[in-house]
């Protein structure tokens, strides 16, 4: 009715947690999934690593599948990483699914996205006979929890018509990310896995969200600091070592940034969080970009000294080609290789002399 004003429908305060609360699983899904989108050497290392396969990268053709399954129903089921493999004509497809927590549901999950996805290759396949082919999963757990098994293991049975049974055993690997350190995720090529690290200090970020300028508080914050500039460091110098593709790992530090902002968004931290890292960040950056430019002017420097040497070389061994000495003795005086007297002689238009 007109002149009668109405409040705003308000959203009530539980239901409010739990669209946060959903709204934070996607966003720490959606960087999870981004960091496996690094270069084709770096994924088939990682992979590789992953499910106890030697890749080499070289000979690797790989691409990323489908992970979303509509059945007859219009329902949707969603897993979330799916791979295609081919090395030498053999092929492989490979299933990961990220948790964050852990989930007594896992294993039937695991065989329902496993079945969707075998199905779906037969069909691809254009296959007469019903064979299917279940892709090798394993799932990375990200968070401690005692009730996470070392692996997911389940048994397919089929009952026969005289009472006897088929059966099926499937073990599906888990890795224990709190387990690992950042020492050992470079050691066994997990570097994309690196800014999750920072995700360990989700319980304290939770502990002592509410608290104002504790000095536990503050703890949490110089942590996160050191583990992001750890981070940092890392993937530049894997980089320049050659052991990840350029732009890894600037997809490593932006999923860093992304992680921190999700976590402090999530528990209400404060902005100091933000801003400090961000700070950190950049400062690496500059601390890294003046060691570069250190490093060049004393390579320069060696480069230099290194050609002044051997221009005084070429300059006594001229001399002495133009007044006829010995080969063996320019060489002595010199220090210059045979062939590269030579040369020289050659450029002088000069005969050498044996003896």
């Amino acid at each position: 009715m007109a002149g009668i004003s109405r409040e705003p429908k308000r959203e009530p305060k539980k239901e409010k947690k739990t669209a946060k609360k959903e709204r934070g699983r996607a966003q720490i899904d959606e960087i999870m999934k981004y960091l496996f989108g690094v270069s084709k050497e770096t994924l088939v290392n990682m992979l590789g690593s992953l499910f106890g396969q030697s890749f080499n990268a070289d000979e690797t053709e790989i691409t990323q599948t489908n992970a979303e399954f509509v059945d007859e129903s219009f329902d949707v089921t969603r897993g979330d990483l799916f791979y295609a493999l081919t090395e030498r004509s053999k092929s492989y497809h490979l299933h990961i699914e990220l948790q964050t927590r852990a989930d007594g549901h896992m294993a039937i999950r695991l065989l329902e996205y496993d079945i969707h996805k075998a199905a779906e290759l037969l069909r691809l396949s254009g296959g007469g006979t019903a064979r299917y082919v279940l892709p090798k999963s394993m799932v990375i757990h990200v968070e401690a929890s005692e009730r996470i098994p070392d692996s997911y293991e389940y048994e397919l049975v089929d009952v026969k018509a005289d009472g006897t049974e088929e059966t099926l055993h499937r073990t599906v690997p888990v890795l224990k990310y709190w387990e690992l350190t950042g020492d050992e995720l470079i050691a066994r090529q997990l570097y994309p896995l690196l800014p999750l690290q920072v995700f360990m200090q989700r319980g304290k970020l939770k502990r002592y969200a509410k608290e104002s300028g504790t000095a536990a508080k503050r703890e949490v914050v110089e942590e996160i600091k050191e583990i992001a500039a750890k981070i940092i460091i890392s993937a530049k110098e894997l980089t320049e070592r050659g052991r990840m593709s350029a732009g890894d790992d600037d997809r490593i530090i932006t999923a860093l940034d992304r992680l921190v902002k999700y976590l402090n968004v999530q528990y209400e931290f404060g902005d100091k969080l933000n801003e400090e890292v961000e700070t950190v960040i950049e400062s690496v950056f500059t601390k890294l970009r003046r060691e570069g430019v250190e490093e060049g002017k004393r390579e320069g420097k060696r480069e230099g000294k290194k050609a002044g040497v051997e221009e005084n070389r070429k300059a006594t061994a001229e001399k002495m080609i133009l007044k006829n000495r010995p080969i063996a003795e320019i060489i002595e005086f010199s220090e210059l290789s045979e062939s590269k007297i030579k040369k020289l002689a050659k450029k002088l238009s000069k005969e050498l002399v044996v003896n």
